[in-house]
């Protein structure tokens, strides 16, 4: 407890407290325990809190009730909380079935059936009833008018999942026969209006054009799908119509203001179109080149160094955490040097924070340098945003694979921020975030020796085959930039699913990629290979000549990821 009260500002004493709290619980130390916890510290430690509430003497029904009403399984922490609960006499048949019918909706069918056993039997048949469509939705076919709309609508999305068509067909018998209120039928025919457009069909069409469009007024991700369903379609009018229809501060967004010209261009409304191309073609940015290319001009880079600010610096350098940042850096202790770079930052204004992010470039600290330059808001220093470290090994590497060392840049930037030992939640590793199974099938390819996934954290290794993959993608889509940038980071089994019936403009395509995550990325990819061209002093090939038209097949199948 001194430690933790005498330096409330060095990350290993949080981490001190948060595996403190526990023996405190087993040591039924309460008042303590209930100082030292934090509503940021997650399920666990809230109910131990809560525990020690009701140990202490205390009456927390609201908060007891608030753990015991999630759709979730809860730690085991919760249990004494639950039973102090069920002692009071306030876990009655009703608190039951909602938190069953709160579990169904959270797709959490194991918990719902363990509360359904502790239920009497009347009301034992109705959470049978939801589990009957939630887990089988084309029982909604048969489904009475009886059953819970928030369950249908549930049920129904899932349903629509499976079998998009027939879903579609059986809205509106459903919604009339369980007399669906309109909040629900628009969930639905959100859901419908989403899969379609997602899916390319047509059919996005026409449900988007049924749905309410004042209850879709902050739902972003509807209206940027209605947009980009017409704009796979080439309806021009109806894209410029919803995007004249759009929020202000969605509407003025670099993705729609270049749909927009572009609509109208298509429409022969050409002097209109010009006047919202030339102040995007002034960005530095992917639509901000397509727009540069639709007015044939050579792309703006914006480049402006950071200077030297000495008394900005001055309030970096005067904070205790900047020299524990870099003795953990040079004792190769990654993780614990960013939680000291977090107190660094923290609090600083954006001329200090400017600061902190050239000492970090100044460290070869290139992830934390990007970063803290983004929360300065200060966008113009390419020297810092697009490093081009381990460059003798990316220049080697892309040779030999006939890649361009920019593209190879662009990727290992915008897969890790060029951190060598960096590890995704799917188990990708490195600098070009190769999955160790990818990494020792491209070994084979190459025949190269077959990795570990600690040597992938080595930057010649994860280079050389990370390029490899590289070639193999661009040689799957027959050369096509942007299918083998998709390819890289969703798979190639999932891009051809969205290839296109006929041949397709590559902006189209790109802006209808289904997954939000690879549409940014591909984006990103060919936004960064712009700078890269420039900072390695290569000719800037424009967008619409890097990247080719979108065909409905390609040749060589067998890549795999």
């Amino acid at each position: 407890q001194s430690f933790i009260s005498a330096h409330p500002d060095l990350p290993p004493a949080e981490s001190l407290r948060r595996n403190w709290l526990p023996t405190l619980a087993r040591r039924d130390r309460w008042s303590m325990l209930l100082a030292n916890t934090k509503d940021s510290d997650g399920s666990t430690a809230t109910c131990r809190a809560v525990n020690a509430r009701i140990q202490m003497g205390g009456n927390p029904r609201a908060a007891a009730l608030d753990l015991w009403r999630v759709g979730r399984s809860q730690p085991d922490a919760c249990d004494p909380v639950f039973g102090w609960l069920e002692a009071q006499g306030l876990l009655g048949a009703d608190e039951v079935l909602e938190r069953a019918r709160l579990a169904v909706l959270a797709g959490q069918f194991g918990l719902t059936r363990y509360l359904a056993r502790q239920l009497p039997a009347n009301r034992r048949a109705r959470v049978d009833q939801w589990l009957d469509v939630a887990e089988t939705p084309a029982n909604l076919h048969y489904a009475s008018a009886g059953l819970d709309g928030d369950i249908a609508v549930y049920a129904f999305k899932r349903y629509a999942l499976r079998d998009l068509d027939r879903a579609a067909d059986l809205f509106t018998p459903l919604a009339e026969r369980l007399q669906l209120d309109e909040a629900q039928r628009h969930d639905m025919k959100r859901q419908l209006a989403l899969l379609y457009a997602q899916s390319q069909k047509s059919q996005a069409l026409v449900w988007f054009a049924r749905m309410d469009h004042a209850r879709m007024n902050d739902d972003e991700h509807a209206l940027g799908w209605e947009i980009r369903a017409a704009i796979y379609h080439e309806r021009w009018p109806l894209v410029v119509d919803a995007i004249n229809d759009l929020p202000p501060a969605i509407a003025d967004e670099e993705e729609w203001r270049y749909w927009h010209a572009r609509a109208l261009e298509a429409m022969g409304r050409t002097q209109q179109a010009r006047t919202l191309y030339t102040p995007l073609a002034q960005e530095r940015s992917y639509h901000g080149y397509l727009a540069a290319d639709a007015l044939d001009q050579d792309y703006s880079l914006n480049e402006q160094p950071l200077v030297v600010d000495r008394a900005a610096r001055a309030r970096v350098e005067s904070r205790a955490a900047l020299a524990r940042t870099y003795e953990l850096r040079a004792l190769g202790m990654e993780h614990a040097a960013g939680l000291e770079w977090n107190v660094v930052i923290d609090g600083l204004d954006p001329a200090a924070l400017a600061q902190a992010a050239l000492i970090a470039h100044e460290w070869n600290w290139h992830s934390r340098a990007i970063i803290t330059l983004a929360k300065a808001d200060y966008w113009d220093d390419l020297d810092i945003r697009y490093p081009t470290p381990y460059s003798d090994a990316v220049r080697q590497f892309a040779d030999d694979n006939d890649l361009d060392p920019a593209y190879v840049f662009a990727i290992m930037r915008t897969e890790s921020l060029f951190q060598p030992a960096i590890r995704s939640s799917a188990g990708a590793v490195g600098l070009m975030q190769l999955l160790p199974g990818t990494a020792r099938l491209v070994a084979r390819r190459m025949d190269a020796t077959s990795p570990s996934s600690s040597a992938l954290t080595i930057p010649e290794i994860n280079i050389q085959l990370g390029t490899g993959y590289l070639a193999q993608m661009l040689d799957r889509w027959d050369g096509n930039i942007a299918m083998a940038s998709a390819s890289y980071n969703a798979g190639p089994q999932r891009i051809q699913r969205w290839l296109p019936e006929d041949d397709m403009d590559p902006a189209i395509w790109i802006a209808n990629i289904p997954y939000t995550e690879t549409r940014n990325y591909v984006q990103r990819a060919m936004s960064h290979m712009t700078v890269f061209q420039a900072r390695l002093n290569e000719n800037i090939v424009p967008l619409d000549k890097r990247i080719d038209e979108i065909k409905p097949s390609y040749g060589d199948q067998t890549a795999s990821r």
